[in-house]
């Protein structure tokens, strides 16, 4: 469980920053990298599903690495996120926002994804080598505002929702599986 989420307190990391040095730069240089890239590669709606599927993996190893009430935390994180950006949008125009659909895949979605997945793994690594999980909360929150920015505001909840957690399959005996991409 450490190597995803840093919960030992007395662990001893050959990188571990400085007293009062934070790691959100490198979370953000991360992220940065990934947008760019993904934006060569598709267009906005492709970055906007990528996103999505980065922000699917940290949800993911959240709650298979320290449980459903972790992942819980998540997602009110990214609820909290929406419910901001909806009350922002609100106090500058006074009507209440409309909720932004979620784009369909297009023909760069997968290479987006992939891009992403990879950032969210790269945040997960950098979260194990932090004294606590300030990495991992400010690539959510990241993830997030960077989601909202390309959609142009916030999605419904239960749409984005649906898409954070993993498909699952039906086994041929009838037991559901979870299906990943990996």
């Amino acid at each position: 469980m450490n190597e995803a989420l840093n919960t030992d307190a007395g662990a001893d990391a050959p990188n571990m920053p400085h007293e009062g040095e934070s790691l959100s730069p490198v979370v953000a240089a991360i992220l940065g990298t990934a947008v760019a890239a993904a934006a060569k590669r598709g267009s906005g709606d492709d970055v906007a599903r990528g996103l999505i599927a980065g922000l699917r993996v940290l949800r993911a190893t959240v709650e298979e690495e320290a449980g459903y009430t972790m992942a819980a935390a998540v997602d009110n994180a990214i609820r909290t996120r929406l419910l901001a950006d909806n009350l922002s949008r609100l106090r500058v125009s006074g009507e209440k926002p409309k909720a932004i659909p979620l784009p369909d895949p297009g023909p760069g979605a997968s290479a987006a994804a992939a891009i992403f997945e990879s950032a969210a793994e790269s945040c997960l690594t950098v979260n194990a080598h932090a004294e606590d999980n300030g990495p991992l909360e400010h690539a959510v929150f990241a993830f997030t505002a960077q989601l909202l920015q390309q959609l142009g505001g916030a999605p419904e909840w239960r749409s984005l929702a649906g898409e954070l957690r993993r498909p699952m399959a039906v086994a041929p005996d009838g037991e559901e599986i979870e299906v990943t991409l990996h």
